[in-house]
């Protein structure tokens, strides 16, 4: 186990980019002493974490044609386009199981990141039992606009990736010295200024420090990229990402699309591979 931080970008139904990589470094059995996931980052840490190669395409693929997974029949029926129970219960404790011993099991801590709505303000939560800090994943992955606000331990949460896309700041403050970074756009990609923020402004009145996040984010989000760039000349950072354009969608349902970015990531994992261990070593 290296002793590394793993840091997972978001993104929605892109994550199948860093489930292919994942599914890669588990092959090779490449572990780190802490993983970092943001928004749907957390949750493909999870299955990560409790090695289960293949899952997290699984679960991102096989649910789609039906509406308990993904659909516009939940946001209307449940205020959230996610079906939440079917994605936190009935999937992994029915359908496509969750191996709980393997996850607690295993030594290496799994840090979920949400964002408060009150203060604007990034939370992270190491998620140390599935059963009672699951609230924190949900709130990890729950968009605004697409989900409610989770409300735990007082504290009212959404999407990571509002506060702290790219948590590489925050791993560096646990002391952390080499970090490795899946994300899940270009190395050309540059955040542009939130196009929904009238929606944002008037869904989100009452917190105006959380508007006040998603207004920033994209210069947050750039500077990290900046960031970025600055600790990979330092040999301090190693980044698997798309060489080019990622042309689907947050809420991507087309498979055969998702599988090749799937496989796209495996295979930038696997080219990566010697330079990685040289990285880590």
């Amino acid at each position: 186990m290296y002793k590394s931080s793993l840091l997972l970008e978001g993104g929605g139904m892109r994550g199948v980019y860093t489930a292919g990589v994942l599914d890669f470094l588990l092959e090779k059995q490449i572990e780190f002493e802490t993983v970092i996931g943001v928004s749907a980052g957390s949750c493909h840490g999870c299955n990560y974490l409790s090695k289960q190669i293949g899952r997290n395409f699984q679960i991102n693929t096989d649910y789609l044609d039906g509406s308990d997974y993904l659909s516009f029949r939940n946001l209307i029926k449940t205020k959230s386009a996610f079906g939440m129970d079917f994605m936190f219960d009935d999937i992994p404790n029915k359908l496509n199981l969750f191996d709980y011993e393997a996850y607690h099991n295993n030594k290496a801590q799994l840090i979920a990141v949400s964002s408060d709505v009150e203060t604007g303000l990034p939370v992270y939560r190491n998620i140390v039992n599935m059963y009672t800090d699951i609230d924190y994943l949900k709130a990890s992955i729950s968009i605004p606009l697409l989900a409610p606000i989770v409300e735990v331990d007082g504290r009212k949460l959404l999407d990571g990736g509002i506060a702290d896309s790219i948590p590489l700041r925050y791993a560096e403050s646990l002391g952390y010295e080499k970090h490795v970074l899946i994300l899940t756009r270009d190395p050309a990609y540059r955040k542009g200024k939130n196009r929904l923020m009238p929606l944002i402004r008037k869904q989100f009145k009452k917190y105006p420090n959380f508007v006040k996040a998603v207004e920033e984010r994209h210069l947050n989000y750039n500077n990290t990229l900046n960031y970025i760039e600055l600790m990979k000349r330092q040999k301090k950072v190693f980044v698997i990402q798309p060489q080019s354009e990622v042309k689907i969608s947050q809420l991507e349902k087309n498979k055969q699309k998702l599988r090749s970015l799937y496989e796209q990531g495996y295979q930038d994992a696997k080219d990566s591979y010697d330079d990685l261990l040289s990285f880590l070593k």
